[in-house]
C-alpha cells in the first residue's frame, strides 16, 4: 500500500540538538533529575515538566519566553531532513511532527521543512514572559496517541504511514505505523518492525522516490 503520511520525531531526528538539553545548558544545569521518576511511572510527564521549571527557579534561573525564543536560533536542521522533506512534499505525502519538545522549537523546524502538522508541548507565559504552566500535548512514551489521532482525522490507516525517530521515546510511534525507522542504532527496542537507518535519505529508497 502506498505511504501517505510520515511521522517524525524532532530532537536528534530532524535537528541535531535536543531542545530540552539546550534549555538546561543555557541555565548551567545538567539534565532533569526527575526524568527517572517519569520513566519509572512514579510521576506524570506534566508533573515532570512542572518540577523542571521549579528546579530552574530554585537554582536562580527563571526561564522566560525571550530566552526560549533565542534558543530556537541555535538549533541546526539536519541536511538530510531538508532533502527528504522537500521530496516527500513533492509527492503529496503528509509530513507530521510528533515531539515532546517545546512548540517554539517545533514551529521553526516545521516552517522551514513545510510540515503539515505539528504536535508539541507549550508553555503558557505571564505578562512578563515568565512560565505560568505547561500544556502537555505529547507525552514521550505515548506518541502513538497523536499518530492515531492524525490518521483518524485524515481517514488514513496505519498501513499507509511510517514513522521515524532516534530513541526509545519513539517506539510507540513505530508500533502505530506500518513500519518504524530508527535513525542510528543507539538503543535496543523490542519492536520487530524497527529498521535501522544511518541517514534520513534512506527513507527515499524505501518509498521508491
Amino acid at each position: 500500500m502506498k505511504v501517505k503520511a510520515v511521522f517524525f520525531d524532532m530532537d536528534g531526528t530532524l535537528i541535531k540538538e535536543n531542545s530540552w538539553d539546550l534549555i538546561y545548558k543555557s541555565v548551567g544545569l545538567d539534565t532533569s533529575p526527575y526524568l527517572k521518576d517519569y520513566l519509572d511511572g512514579k510521576i506524570s510527564y506534566e508533573k515532570l515538566v512542572e518540577l523542571d521549571v521549579q528546579y530552574w527557579r530554585k537554582n536562580g534561573k527563571d526561564v522566560n519566553k525571550s530566552m526560549i525564543e533565542e534558543l530556537t536560533k541555535r538549533i541546526t536542521i539536519r541536511d538530510d531532513a531538508l532533502i527528504v522533506s522537500s521530496k516527500l512534499k513533492k509527492h503529496g505525502i503528509h509530513l507530521v511532527m510528533v515531539t515532546a519538545g517545546l512548540y517554539e522549537f517545533a514551529a521553526r523546524v516545521g516552517r522551514e521543512l513545510k510540515f503539515d502538522q505539528i504536535y508539541a508541548n507549550k508553555f503558557v507565559y505571564d505578562e512578563r514572559g515568565f512560565i505560568k504552566k505547561a500544556i502537555i500535548e505529547v507525552e514521550p512514551l505515548h506518541k502513538y496517541r497523536l499518530v492515531e489521532r492524525y490518521l483518524k482525522e485524515k481517514g488514513l490507516t496505519a498501513e499507509e504511514a511510517i514513522s521515524v525517530g532516534d530513541t526509545i521515546y519513539d517506539e510507540s510511534m513505530f508500533k502505530a505505523t506500518a513500519r518504524g525507522f530508527l535513525l542510528n542504532d543507539n538503543y535496543a527496542i523490542v519492536n520487530q518492525e524497527k529498521h535501522v537507518i544511518k541517514s534520513l535519505t534512506e527513507l527515499l529508497n524505501y518509498l521508491s522516490l
